[in-house]
């Protein structure tokens, strides 16, 4: 049975019109403060996370923050590591990075001290995974309650005056899911612009040239009553509008038992950080084709052809699908002729909407035959 401070019965949050909790139905705080864990570091919060997601016993409801203590870089599972960010900036200055266990709407960000992340985990109903929106919004009343005219923007964006001050992010496993983002409030944008390093076709997107043009911290933007405001101090304001209170001592809290504190700590040196899934293989194929799909995401090609035949494919990005069979549609390129109607007929054949999203087999032919997708 899970510790709860006080339970919830028919408590309206007002942060949605979309939901109303009811008898049996609990959201939680999971307190990962108290636990002697650094989560600030995404090894064990991504272990927290899995295990939120997994274990029978967290079948409610819960919120949680992430508070980094050192600039790290953070990339989604499908995520090619080599065109994403900038790795000898990173071994110069030491900046950690790692990759997390699902992608879903998420691409690479650089966090530091002055990078708040949060998340929320719910169970599928069939409308609210993907939900960005639906779980961006207390943080935007938190926002514009601050000054921030913050905004939902494409996707999984959230953004004021056209720039992006959060990324959010999410993970199924069954019929569980996380979905969060950061919150850049005093983030080092110079050290972030030189660390990512994303596909062209990302920016074009955005209509912007580079990493710096497009993100932005929150401070600035700040009425001036809250111009000196703290993390923590944010953090107690997007508890109060979660839980609808304004005393979050009341607030339905979980405290990790031990038995949850050790299960972290093996599941960090058993499942996450090491160097060969961090890093993944880079590939030194013929052609690298990159693309920017609504509603999807980047969807990138590595290919190799020779003799008009596809010798080997591998695909990158960060769509939706993070849990998609990858491989089932690149055994299905590979030894297909480098030509629109076999190429059509393999990408129709391998489940591209399961896998990927919602891109059909000729946009992808499109991708893999036009030079214009070509980076470099």
């Amino acid at each position: 049975m899970i510790y709860v401070q006080q339970a919830f019965s028919m408590l309206y949050l007002p942060w949605t019109s979309q939901l109303i909790w009811k008898k049996g139905f609990i959201i939680e705080y999971v307190d990962l403060d108290s636990s002697g864990i650094d989560f600030g570091n995404p090894i064990p919060y991504e272990s927290i996370a899995t295990m939120l997601l997994k274990e029978p016993k967290f079948k409610d409801k819960y919120f949680l923050f992430s508070h980094p203590k050192v600039p790290l870089v953070i990339f989604g599972v499908n995520q090619n590591v080599y065109s994403e960010v900038n790795l000898d900036y990173i071994k110069k200055n030491k900046i950690q990075i790692f990759r997390r266990a699902g992608g879903g709407g998420g691409g690479a960000v650089y966090v530091d001290p002055g990078n708040l992340t949060y998340s929320f985990f719910d169970t599928d109903d069939g409308t609210n995974y993907l939900n960005f929106k639906k779980y961006a919004q207390p943080i935007i009343n938190v926002l514009k309650k601050l000054g921030v005219d913050a905004q939902m923007s494409g996707r999984n964006d959230l953004t004021v005056d056209g720039k992006k001050f959060s990324g959010m992010a999410a993970l199924k496993i069954g019929d569980r899911f996380y979905c969060g983002g950061t919150l850049m409030v005093d983030v080092d944008l110079d050290a972030a612009n030189k660390a990512l390093n994303p596909p062209k076709s990302k920016l074009a997107s955005k209509g912007i040239s580079s990493v710096h043009s497009r993100v932005t911290n929150l401070r600035s933007y700040f009425k001036p009553q809250y111009k000196d405001i703290t993390i923590d101090q944010i953090r107690e304001m997007i508890l109060q509008e979660v839980f609808d209170t304004n005393d979050v001592s009341t607030i339905p809290t979980y405290k990790l038992t031990q038995e949850d504190i050790d299960a972290v700590n093996a599941q960090v040196k058993k499942s996450f950080g090491g160097p060969d899934w961090v890093m993944g293989k880079q590939y030194h194929d013929d052609y690298f084709h990159s693309n920017h799909y609504d509603g999807v995401g980047n969807i990138e090609f590595s290919f190799s052809v020779d003799k008009g035949i596809i010798t080997h494919a591998k695909i990158f990005g960060d769509f939706n699908r993070a849990g998609g069979n990858l491989k089932e549609i690149e055994d299905k390129l590979t030894g297909t002729p480098y030509k629109k109607d076999n190429l059509v007929e393999a990408f129709r054949t391998s489940s591209l909407e399961h896998n990927i999203g919602k891109v059909t087999p000729e946009q992808m032919t499109d991708l893999l035959l036009d030079a214009k997708y070509q980076e470099g």
